[in-house]
């Protein structure tokens, strides 16, 4: 009899993608999707997606939606891009009146509905918290190519304190708890883990300050594993 099949819906964190030595992405065989796959003997269908956000999530239900009927569970990994901004555009027009690619209102608004629409077509949902990023090494990362006077607009922007990048994605992660707490969501908290790691959870993180490398997936993995017993 064929164990429990889980559907994983998500980014490129649960893609498995990963910022390889030649500084071109590549997805991993050593995933944290993978691990468990492996782990647990378990059918996972992964369909993260690079770049994607919780909006095209609920294209990728849409498309998907046999499958996830048949599936015991739903996994939710969203956020990460969300958050983000156009910062080429802010580069180019500090002044201007700009928002991330979800606001913070619609993505409260757009989860707790996939939430619904999960448990609609009768699979359990649950949704795993963000990893950390690192904002300094996101900045240098995303800001590459650009002129110190594009970088210093971005930075004038964000009030001068880099470290603004983090506090605007960890505001996406509280809504990932507030949430899975207000719809009885159960939540697998990945966050935790890296910021209590010993050895420092800058190095579980790729140089691009947002992907888990190889031992950050391996992290996750057994974050999920010990929560689900």
């Amino acid at each position: 009899m064929e164990k429990a099949k889980i559907v994983a819906l998500g980014d490129s964190i649960t893609k498995g993608v990963i910022l390889g030595e030649d500084n071109n992405y590549f997805i991993s065989d050593g995933s944290f999707v993978e691990l468990i796959r492996r782990e647990m003997g378990c059918k996972i269908e992964n369909y993260g997606r690079f770049g994607c956000t919780i909006n095209y999530g609920h294209q990728l239900l849409d498309r998907h939606a046999e499958e996830i009927a048949k599936a015991e569970y739903t996994v939710i990994e969203y956020g990460g891009n969300d958050c983000d901004f156009y910062w080429k555009r802010i580069a180019l027009n500090p002044s201007g009146d700009h928002h991330p690619k979800t606001t913070l209102n619609d993505f409260r608004t757009s989860l707790v509905r996939l939430i619904e629409r999960v448990r609609v077509l009768g699979s359990k949902p649950l949704i795993l918290s963000l990893p950390p990023i690192i904002s300094d090494s996101y900045f240098d990362f995303f800001s590459r190519g650009m002129t110190s006077e594009q970088r210093a607009s971005i930075l004038s922007w964000m009030g001068g304190e880099v470290e603004a990048i983090a506090r605007w994605h960890e505001s996406y992660n509280k809504v990932l708890f507030e949430v899975a707490e207000q719809t009885a969501t159960p939540i697998i908290d990945i966050t935790r883990p890296f910021t209590t790691c010993t050895e420092g959870w800058r190095s579980l993180i790729c140089p691009d300050g947002i992907h888990p490398n190889s031992a950050g997936h391996r992290l996750i993995a057994n974050s999920i594993l010990s929560a689900v017993g």
